[in-house]
Order: structure tokens, then C-alpha cells, then sequence
């Protein structure tokens, strides 16, 4: 049995929800979390931290994301793992949240 992943979704507006994925995400089922073409990016959040961004086909139906600069859409944060995106523990959670000041 694949082991759940929890993930962080920044969405436009500065909110958040935790996502959960039976595994890894890699790059066909990041566009069906985050939607359109992914990229792994680094948020700064420090060790080991990366993103998927969202950059759409059509950047016009997409809003800023107030939390991240230049950045549009909805922004999925996880542990970089190669070209994979690995899920956050508790405490990675907390560290994120805290870091980026975000609420739900």
C-alpha cells in the first residue's frame, strides 16, 4: 500500500489547503494538481523545499499569487526528490506555514 503524501497548495489569494497524493508527484500528475505546464521551482524555504508552479497556457485567466513575486496561479510546495515532488511531514508543514505566514 503506497504511503499518502501531504503537500501545501498556495493558492492566488494568499489561502492554503493541504493536498494529498497516494505517492511522489510527478510530471503527468502535477497538471492535474496544479494545472497546465509545472516547473520545479525553489521557494527559498530553505533545505531541501521545492514548488510546482502553475504557468498556464493562457496567463490571462490566471490572477498574481500574492505570496510569491512574478508567479501566477496556484503554487504546490513539497520536498524536491530529483524531477519529483515528495510529500511534507508535520513538522515541515508547520515550517512552511510559519515561513510564508500563510492562512487557511
Amino acid at each position: 500500500m503506497a504511503r499518502v503524501h501531504e503537500y501545501i497548495r498556495v493558492l492566488a489569494d494568499g489561502k492554503y489547503e493541504v493536498t494529498k497524493s497516494n505517492g511522489p508527484i510527478g510530471i503527468q500528475q502535477s497538471r492535474q494538481e496544479v494545472g497546465g505546464h509545472f516547473e520545479l521551482w525553489n521557494p527559498e524555504l530553505g533545505g531541501g523545499y521545492a514548488a510546482q508552479i502553475n504557468e498556464h497556457r493562457d496567463p490571462a485567466k490566471l490572477a498574481g499569487n500574492v505570496v510569491f513575486e512574478g508567479v501566477l496561479g496556484t503554487v504546490l510546495i513539497g520536498r524536491s526528490h530529483g524531477n519529483d515532488l515528495w510529500g511534507l511531514t508535520a513538522p515541515q508543514k508547520d515550517h512552511v506555514l510559519a515561513q510564508l505566514k500563510l492562512v487557511k
